[in-house]
């Protein structure tokens, strides 16, 4: 392979990251201004937010959990986490992310290289 073709082909892996992202992006900001489910602890220490498909989305803590053992916090946190879930689980799911067909550019190959088609996630 030579240089213009190596570069082409980075431009391209590059521009699908950023694509990637973007996506990420999109979706996180979709779950983010959903409605969330809101379950506050009986002891009030804790509270958990999920959002559609039971998605935690935040975990806080109260001053007052700091008085708590770890067991009892870590207790705590386990319960509101299932009961967010559970609820968020009945909310309505996020808009499914449509595939959009990967199209790579097709390019010579010596057989001692990798397939064009391999391609590696960071």
């Amino acid at each position: 392979m030579n240089n213009p073709q190596l570069i082409d082909e980075m431009r391209w892996q590059l521009k699908q990251i950023e694509d990637r992202k973007a996506e990420n992006r999109r979706l996180l900001a979709g779950i983010a201004g959903s409605g969330h489910t809101t379950v506050v602890s009986a002891d009030r220490s804790v509270t958990v937010l999920a959002g559609p498909g039971g998605v935690v989305s935040e975990v806080r803590l109260a001053p007052e959990a700091m008085r708590c053992d770890a067991v009892s916090l870590g207790r705590t946190i386990t319960a509101a986490v299932r009961e967010a879930v559970a609820a968020g689980g009945r909310l309505a799911s996020p808009p499914e992310r449509q595939q959009q067909p990967v199209v790579r550019p097709r390019r010579q190959v010596p057989e001692e290289d990798e397939p064009y088609d391999t391609v590696y996630d960071v």
